[in-house]
């Protein structure tokens, strides 16, 4: 297997690998990924995407990742390799070969990665190079069989929940800095660490791909009794008939008073 820069690769090349992991998001997630692999395959046809594929052959990929540079953050983005030659050796190739690319940046001073390891557990590789690895759970509710509760949720006292809006975005990053602030995530995302970093975080959810197609009507706003948002939940859809909730934050002010629960 050898490893090459991305900016010598088509999209033509990784075409299968490309199917096989929108296949695998599709079966495992509900998640239809094709707007995001779309992006990525414009920005490997314009050679703008940093990162590396493995080929054993002029003709065909077998695997494919790529990192981004937001100084002083490096992210390593997907990581895939096709089922035929997955292995922990295949992704210990893209998987390092993007780790030392970033470290060898000079603007970079922290790396971080959400991985899904759809056909290898990458953890071990990751934590080898000295990652701390964070287990998180992609949790699902088919409504079919989930009860529903008769009527709307009654508001809690002191808060009022009103659909979204634009003019809701800078106070909603706010909230959601404040809510991260001295817990774990504040620690796993270095977006969550500052306010300039939830704006982008908050900016990405509703403007990119990534976390599905954002969606406004169903997602909401808790504004306490100065008309202040308190809390905040962000939904969008990612495959017909599947939606998501990315993101729920609620003040530290406001926490503990079932504001959460309302918003769920």
């Amino acid at each position: 297997m050898q490893v090459l820069p991305l900016a010598v690769a088509t999209p033509a090349l990784l075409e299968q690998v490309f199917a096989e992991e929108l296949g695998d998001w599709l079966a495992q997630l509900s998640w239809d990924y094709s707007s995001a692999g779309e992006l990525i395959k414009r920005h490997i046809s314009c050679r703008s995407l940093p990162g590396f594929f493995l080929t054993d052959g002029p003709a065909m990929a077998a695997g494919y990742c790529y990192y981004v540079v937001s100084p002083p953050l490096g992210y390593v983005g997907n990581v895939f390799v096709g089922r035929d030659h997955a292995s922990q050796t295949a992704y210990d190739l893209l998987i390092t070969s993007a780790v030392r690319a970033l470290q060898a940046h000079h603007d970079v001073r922290r790396i971080e990665s959400q991985v899904f390891g759809f056909n290898c557990d990458v953890s071990p590789i990751m934590e080898r190079e000295g990652f701390t690895a964070l287990h998180r759970y992609f949790m699902t509710l088919p409504l079919a069989e989930a009860s529903r509760p008769n009527g709307r949720y009654s508001d809690p006292a002191g808060f009022r929940i009103v659909p979204w809006d634009r003019g809701y975005f800078l106070p909603a990053a706010d909230t959601i800095h404040d809510s991260y602030s001295g817990s774990p995530d504040h620690d796993m995302c270095y977006d969550y660490q500052s306010r300039e970093g939830c704006v982008r975080f908050l900016r990405n959810l509703v403007d990119n791909p990534g976390c599905g197609r954002f969606s406004p009507e169903t997602s909401r706003i808790a504004l306490n009794t100065l008309g202040r948002v308190a809390g905040v939940l962000i939904t969008s859809l990612i495959s017909q008939g599947t939606g998501m909730i990315p993101q729920i934050s609620i003040r530290k002010e406001a926490q503990g008073k079932g504001l959460g629960t309302a918003l769920l």
